[in-house]
């Protein structure tokens, strides 16, 4: 009966990958001495597969493969970041311009945003604690010119 309950609790909405289409393609983010980039496959076979890169001064500082898999018929976003354990996050809540993915037992970040803001603008937010206290960052994306 608990195992029940907590299957409940863990639950997210009902939601599909086709819900998600709005995030495929190229995103960038240009700052001073580098750049952030994600890169977002079609939905297809239950999945969305992505790939996200960060630049600083000409040199690869950090990768990420992540997906976004149908499961149980919700969402979760997993993610793989370099040097770091793979981390699942279950959806909480879906709107036509926003997901947002929780995992409270996770370290940083607890949770992982993505917001629509036009056809070629969103922002991908992590958020949480540590230590006790609020941290949050966001990325703001523009889409690649094309050929990207």
């Amino acid at each position: 009966m608990l195992a029940l309950a907590l299957a409940a609790t863990l639950a997210g909405p009902s939601a599909t990958i086709d819900q998600m289409a709005w995030l495929k393609g190229c995103w960038l983010q240009t700052k001073p001495n580098g750049s952030v980039e994600e890169l977002w496959m079609a939905p297809g076979g239950g999945v969305m597969l992505g790939l996200g890169r960060t630049v600083r001064d000409g040199k690869l500082r950090d990768y990420e493969f992540v997906r976004i898999v149908e499961v149980d018929g919700g969402l979760a976003y997993v993610a793989e970041p370099f040097g770091q354990e793979k981390a699942t996050f279950p959806l909480k809540s879906l709107t036509a311009d926003e997901a947002v993915f929780e995992n409270p037992a996770h370290d940083f970040p607890q949770r992982v945003i993505y917001r629509r803001l036009g056809p070629d603008a969103v922002t991908g937010r992590i958020e949480g604690e540590i230590g006790g206290q609020a941290k949050s960052v966001d990325f703001p994306y523009k889409r690649c010119a094309s050929g990207n």
